[in-house]
Parts: C-alpha cells; sequence; structure tokens
C-alpha cells in the first residue's frame, strides 16, 4: 500500500525533522569521542648555565680569567685558599714550584693580603690570605690534606727545590711522587705526568724526612 500524501508544509515539517535528528546525532558522537590532549611543549628557558655561571662568579673574577674558564660544566673549581704567616717566604716557596702570583689584594680596613697564584693563566689557583695580625695554627690539624701538581719531570723538579733549600719529604724513589712542605707546613704532592721515570739515584735510596 503506498503511503499517503503529504501537503507541503507537512512535507517541510519532515525535512526539518531529519536535519535535526541528523544533526543531534552528529553532535552525540562528538560528546561521547574520547578527547585527545597535545602534550605540553615547554619553551627553553633563555637564561643558560653558562649565563647563570658568568652572573654568579663574573663580579669577582677578572675578566680575562673567567673567559679561560671551560664553559661545558656546571661546576668549575677557581681557587684553594691558605691562610699563612710568612706571606714572602709562602710566594718564594710556591714560586719555586712554578706557580706565579696572577693578582693580589690589600685591605686596609680589614687588615689583611689576598694574593693569589697560579702556574699558567687561567689555571686553579691557590689564595694566599695574610692576616696582619698573624694567625695561630696550634693545635695542628690533619683535615687539610695537601694540593697537588703534576709536573713534567719530576726528578728535575725535585732537584731544583733542593738547591732552594726545600726539603723534599717524600723523595720520588719510584719515579711517581713525591711531597715537600709549605713554610706553613701545607703537604704539596708532586706527581710524574704520565708513565713513572725510571728509578735513579740518588732518588731510589732516599729516606723520607719527618712527615708530610
Amino acid at each position: 500500500r503506498s503511503p499517503p500524501l503529504l501537503r507541503e508544509g507537512q512535507q517541510m515539517s519532515v525535512a526539518a525533522a531529519r536535519v535535526s535528528l541528523t544533526h543531534s546525532r552528529s553532535l552525540s558522537a562528538a560528546l561521547c569521542r574520547p578527547l585527545t590532549r597535545r602534550p605540553l611543549t615547554r619553551r627553553p628557558s633563555t637564561v643558560t648555565s653558562a649565563a647563570m655561571a658568568q652572573k654568579s662568579v663574573s663580579s669577582y673574577l677578572p675578566s680575562d680569567t673567567y673567559n679561560s674558564l671551560p664553559k661545558d660544566g656546571d661546576l668549575t673549581f677557581l681557587h684553594t685558599m691558605l691562610r699563612v704567616n710568612d706571606l714572602d717566604a709562602t710566594m718564594d716557596f710556591f714560586k719555586a714550584l712554578g706557580l706565579q702570583e696572577t693578582r693580589r689584594k690589600e685591605s686596609e680596613s680589614g687588615k689583611f693580603t689576598l694574593v693569589f697564584m697560579a702556574s699558567a693563566p687561567g689555571a686553579p689557583e691557590i689564595e694566599l690570605t695574610y692576616n696582619w695580625g698573624g694567625e695561630d695554627f696550634a693545635p695542628p690539624s690533619r683535615s687539610m690534606g695537601h694540593l697537588a701538581y703534576a709536573t713534567d719531570d719530576i726528578y728535575a723538579l725535585c732537584e731544583s727545590l733542593q738547591a732552594k733549600g726545600i726539603v723534599i719529604n717524600r723523595p720520588p724513589r719510584d719515579g711517581k711522587m713525591a711531597f715537600v712542605k709549605s713554610p706553613d707546613g701545607i703537604s704539596v704532592e708532586l706527581l710524574q705526568k704520565g708513565e713513572p721515570l725510571e728509578a735513579k739515584e740518588p732518588w731510589a735510596s732516599m729516606e723520607n724526612i719527618g712527615s708530610w
């Protein structure tokens, strides 16, 4: 049996209903679809580790010293501070090792002198702190172990130190290691670069002198 014919107004109502039903189904499907979250992307910080390091250390380092520091690490060793009672004698000792003064600071108000020394421009420094009123180092402490330097020829360096009146507390019997002490008793380890040198006299049979 054929369906009855619809009037024009009824036909428009049916068409509108079909459009409304189709829209409702599309909207329902969209609402039921699981949401997909875009991963958050962080913009790279414009402040780099090197920039932070420069801000923190450039305030007290000469520009030429800072520029020579390696930039690929977050931490850079700068210096070791040593308190001394005889500034001139201590400077002579470290000059005999091959260090040179890089800079100094005199403070009239604080009554102290700071002298920085290094083996080469840009190398880690020692900071010799001399308080004009003197220091009381008694009783002695072993909390400070030693400084260490590597040398191209440990025998030649020890011979040079002996000629300047510096005692070799631990001679380089093995061609690899020796110890000396600063005027204030700071131990300094001397190490042969690379492989040990062949043992030779007078070092091979030389006894230790004191402690280090």
